[in-house]
């Protein structure tokens, strides 16, 4: 579950991007089934009081009738856009009726999106020293038009600096069996569907592959690949 706050245009924009296995594991039974139902409205609705919670714990929305107009100009929840690869005939969402064919490739898009920067370099058309203004453009979704923008040096950064998530704030989550806590509930899940695990993903096989990434990254090992030098060895 990755989440990320991104525009072309580089508004705030917090929003969710959800994958959600169509598969129900049951404990008891030690069995997996599948579902082809999802309540979209008690998504919206969910999402509505949990998004609302959190702005109160964090200070807002102090005052009850900022709560109750929120609840009152939405009364069916806060918008959710989901593409959901079963019919749900129940949906009121056209989006959800839309199947996704290409799950690798639904799973290639968030690891990209979640991984790049808020804009890219090659957006940046001039910065003008002179004026102290930065020339930048976007394409926008609704429109497929480029739309070209020039901004104060400060209030571009500004655009940018309000992307960037806090210390140790993790732009991708997982839940359910998906969780690392929940690593022998999912080789359950991959047993029954006779899925082969493609790699190791041990705890002693992640901690040596850790182990050698830092190991490259060291004055020591730098010189080693760069002259073929030991530190030790180097005559003064």
């Amino acid at each position: 579950m990755p989440l990320y706050i991104l525009l072309q245009d580089l508004k705030w924009n917090p929003h969710i991007h959800c994958l959600i296995p169509e598969l129900i594991y049951s404990f008891k039974k030690d069995k997996i089934k599948t579902f082809h139902h999802f309540n979209f409205i008690k998504l919206r609705k969910t999402f509505q009081f949990e998004f609302i919670r959190l702005i109160q714990e964090a200070g807002g929305l102090k005052k009850p009738e900022e709560k109750n107009r929120l609840y009152k100009d939405h009364p069916k929840g806060f918008y959710v856009y989901a593409k959901f690869k079963s019919n749900d005939n129940d949906s009121n969402d056209a989006s959800a009726n839309k199947k996704s064919k290409d799950i690798q490739g639904c799973v290639n898009y968030f690891i990209r999106y979640a991984g790049r920067p808020a804009t890219a370099e090659n957006r940046i058309t001039e910065y003008n020293k002179e004026s102290k203004t930065v020339s930048w453009f976007y394409n926008d979704h609704k429109d497929e038009k480029r739309h070209d923008v020039t901004d104060n040096v400060i209030d571009f950064i500004n655009r940018l600096i309000i992307h960037i998530p806090d210390y140790h704030f993790l732009t991708t989550r997982y839940y359910g069996f998906y969780a690392n806590a929940s690593k022998k509930t999912l080789d359950k899940v991959h047993a029954l569907l006779g899925i082969k695990k493609n790699k190791d993903y041990s705890r002693e096989k992640r901690t040596k592959a850790l182990k050698n990434k830092l190991n490259k990254i060291r004055y020591r090992t730098h010189l080693i690949d760069s002259f073929n030098l030991r530190p030790n060895s180097m005559q003064m």
